[in-house]
């Protein structure tokens, strides 16, 4: 082993020696939402950015629509999970590849609505669309050249984040088309007559099923950028065009060579603008190639069509017309296999690359509450001030990567901390990752081992534990996890076993299957069997999940969702959730009381009554929702959301003496059900509205149900008034009218301003103010303020 492979492996080692350390130190389960960001290149050299949560989510919305280096991504929160369980500033950096440097994706906002910020470092081409399961949402980032950093460290073509996820795919740069040569001073010599382009080291069309790409000249010093005295004749324009075009066709040709297929489109429509020259019907015919091997098919059956009116005898009208009747005759085609680059020799010695962010923010909030009483005619009023918040939270997201052509190595370290300022209230520090991951990308198995956040398999939040799996025959895989939850509980934490199989990995249509078996306490607390199925096509997604307890005998989870996209502009999303609130275990015996399950069965309770008080101590969730977003020029989305929702109500539960004092299992008092809440929301957003490179927003939001009815306005703009400088404005105004007439307004303008001290290092302040007046019909009326502010830094290795 050289003394360079040592010395990274030796680093490795100390680092993973620092997070058992840090790991073995006492902490809390968290609720984090964003779990990890790992990358895959596809056979185009494209990049999928897949950004996992902790907590399963439902994807909305992206914006903007165009090229940016800054997106925003709207989702949902299925399940149970508090909107307070996850902090603002909770920032994580992507690795790096070849099409993109690492990038950012912070959680903001949470005022208005569930949301992560994604900052690139340049502006890129992207699409976002939901993710292979309920827990990810992937951003398709289109090729692009990335401005250069030379700052000394390695960076991988991906980080695996996943068992499953297959290895980066090396990306070759064809050499450049050949350029004009330069004008130089002294005597003109004569032209020379075109020569043919170099060969391109592999070739395009022909002996592939695709037809012949056509041979490029190069571009003559006597076409090519001459001033003339006058207008040109027609075969001047024609030899004008054709240089034109044959530097337009060796671009196309080399992005279609190395699978940059946007490139390619953009080159080819390019030619096709000049007059008529002798490439014209070669882009007609290879632009709808690039188009159907970017996925628009029906796009590429435009091109096609086209070239058949316009050249019905036409060099490759044969090849054109076969494949457009190949495309007609099947529903969902599969375009030709195209010449793949030769990929770059990969050597065995390991590469190492670390990345990551580090935040550290002041949190303080101060509420002051007005009332005025009247007692015998008399006013007396009543001022009550306090300290609510003042806090340094600190977040920590680092990853450290070893890998070669054969093995892909990860150590990850997530953690909270909050240390309070208020007297009375103690610190928190949340562990939330520390694991090490392992994976062979010729064997495909893998392996993680630590505090990790579920994979699926049935396991429901973070554990410690260990997960592999193993794949075989390309479309099947095996997993295995086995752990206890790291969540926190009033009796023992419990444990569990996890048996799963996932087929289609590498198809459109897939899913898993799992069976899960948990105890707690020595008994099982949930055993359960389920799975989800996935249907992933251009413009198309559908994904069902399914949970059945087979100790209670009843569907625990149950969630449809999907997404509808059109050429046009206009789409669709769809919601339909049934699940168990809490989560369907025998634990859910002891809500209310603070006996263990231990307890109860030491003092005569039988399983059989346990699952019974457990289940009536369990809601019942439903939630329905459509939308429908449409797009109209470049720079504006319109969009709308319909939902209906609603929770059972509870029977009363347990022991309640006459004295007062309860039973062993506690006393939970009834709870009616919400009854069907109806909520339409209506939203507008565009971009370079105010200023150059800004996003605006503005959602109104009407809500009602058997006991309130309220209406909310919100307006959001991002902009950046100075290089370096970002401000954020948010203004929130809500109306609320109970079912007995009592009424509340609130006013809740925010600004947040941020500065790039350095390419790495962001200084970000937030300050806002909350007025709100409420007005009982059966209690005093009262106002209340409360300013807040935060101030901190953030550094993305």
């Amino acid at each position: 082993m050289c003394l360079k492979t040592y010395r990274k492996l030796q680093k490795q080692l100390v680092l993973c020696c620092q997070l058992v350390l840090l790991y073995a130190l006492p902490g809390y389960a968290s609720a984090e939402i964003i779990d990890d960001i790992y990358l895959k290149t596809d056979a185009n050299g494209e990049v999928d950015a897949v950004i996992k949560f902790s907590v399963p989510v439902q994807y909305s919305r992206y914006f903007p629509l165009r090229k940016s280096a800054d997106l925003s991504i709207y989702f949902n929160v299925l399940g149970s999970v508090a909107r307070d369980e996850w902090q603002n500033y909770e920032s994580h950096r992507s690795p790096a590849s070849e099409i993109v440097r690492g990038f950012t994706v912070t959680t903001r906002d949470l005022s208005t609505g569930p949301k992560i910020e994604v900052q690139f470092s340049h502006p890129v081409e992207f699409t976002v669309s939901a993710g292979k399961n309920d827990q990810s949402i992937l951003i398709h980032i289109k090729p692009g050249i990335a401005p250069q950093k030379n700052d000394g460290k390695a960076t991988g073509a991906t980080a695996s984040g996943s068992p499953g996820v297959g290895p980066a795919i090396p990306i070759m740069l064809a050499p450049a088309a050949a350029a004009a040569p330069a004008v130089a001073s002294g005597p003109v010599k004569p032209a020379l007559p075109p020569v043919p382009a170099q060969a391109m080291p592999a070739q395009l069309g022909g002996a592939d099923g695709l037809p012949l790409f056509p041979m490029i000249e190069k571009a003559s010093t006597e076409n090519v950028g001459s001033p003339t005295a006058g207008p040109l004749s027609v075969a001047e324009q024609r030899r004008k065009a054709d240089s034109q075009a044959a530097e337009l066709m060796a671009k196309g040709r080399d992005a279609v060579l190395t699978g940059a297929m946007f490139t390619a489109i953009d080159a080819f429509n390019n030619v096709l603008k000049l007059p008529p020259n002798k490439y014209s019907a070669a882009a007609q015919v290879w632009i709808g190639i690039a188009r159907e091997k970017s996925g628009q098919l029906a796009k590429a059956k435009l091109e096609y069509e086209l070239y058949l009116k316009l050249y019905p005898d036409g060099q490759d009208t044969t090849w054109v017309r076969g494949r457009l009747a190949k495309l007609n005759s099947i529903q969902y085609a599969v375009p030709s296999a195209m010449p793949q680059p030769v990929a770059a020799p990969q050597t065995s010695e390991f590469h190492t690359a670390e990345y990551g962010s580090l935040s550290m923010y002041y949190y303080h909030g101060a509420t002051q509450t007005d009332t005025v009483a009247t007692v015998g005619g008399i006013q007396t009023p009543s001022t009550l001030s306090l300290t609510d918040q003042s806090a340094l939270i600190t977040n920590v997201s680092m990853t450290a990567r070893s890998y070669n052509n054969e093995y892909d190595n990860r150590l990850v370290f997530q953690d909270f901390n909050a240390k309070s300022f208020l007297p009375g209230q103690g610190n928190q520090n949340r562990l939330n990752a520390a694991y090490y991951d392992f994976k062979s990308r010729v064997d495909n198995y893998s392996a993680r081992i630590g505090r990790q956040s579920a994979m699926g398999g049935g396991v429901l939040g973070r554990f410690d534990g260990i997960a592999a799996g193993y794949g075989f025959m390309q479309n099947w895989r095996v997993n295995i996890a086995t752990g206890q939850l790291s969540d926190i509980t009033l009796d023992s934490k419990p444990t569990f076993l996890s048996l799963g199989v996932d087929f289609g990995v590498n198809s459109a249509l897939g899913g898993s299957a799992y069976v899960i078996n948990q105890k707690a306490g020595g008994i099982t607390d949930r055993k359960a069997a389920g799975g989800y199925l996935r249907y992933f096509e251009q413009g198309k997604t559908a994904m069902a999940m399914l949970d059945y307890d087979m100790q209670f005998k009843a569907l625990n989870i149950f969630t449809l969702q999907g997404t509808l996209n059109y050429d046009s502009g206009t789409d669709y999303n769809y919601l339909l959730d049934r699940r168990r609130s809490p989560v369907l275990d025998i634990r859910n015996a002891i809500n209310g009381t603070t006996s263990t399950v231990s307890t109860l069965l030491q003092n005569g309770w039988t399983t059989n009554d346990l699952l019974m008080l457990a289940n009536v101590r369990t809601a019942i969730s439903n939630l329905a929702m459509v939308g429908v977003t449409q797009r109209f020029r470049e720079k504006w989305q319109a969009g709308t959301d319909f939902i209906v929702s609603n929770t059972s109500g509870l029977p009363a539960s347990g022991t309640l003496n006459p004295d007062g004092t309860t039973g062993l299992e506690g006393f939970v008092a009834a709870t009616p059900s919400t009854g069907n809440t109806w909520t339409i929301n209506g939203r507008l957003s565009g971009s370079d509205v105010i200023t150059q490179r800004d996003m605006t927003m503005g959602t109104l939001s009407y809500t009602r149900s058997p006991f309130l009815s309220g209406k909310s306005l919100l307006l959001y703009n991002h902009s950046y008034p100075r290089e370096l400088w970002t401000f954020d404005s948010t203004l929130r105004l809500y109306w609320q009218t109970d079912n007995t007439g009592g009424k509340i307004s609130t006013t809740s303008p925010v600004f947040k301003l941020g500065y790039r001290l350095r390419n790495s290092l962001t200084m970000e302040g937030e300050g806002g103010i909350d007025w709100t007046r409420t007005n009982p019909t059966i209690s005093t009326p009262s106002n209340t303020t409360r300013k807040y502010f935060s101030i901190g830094l953030r550094w993305d290795i």
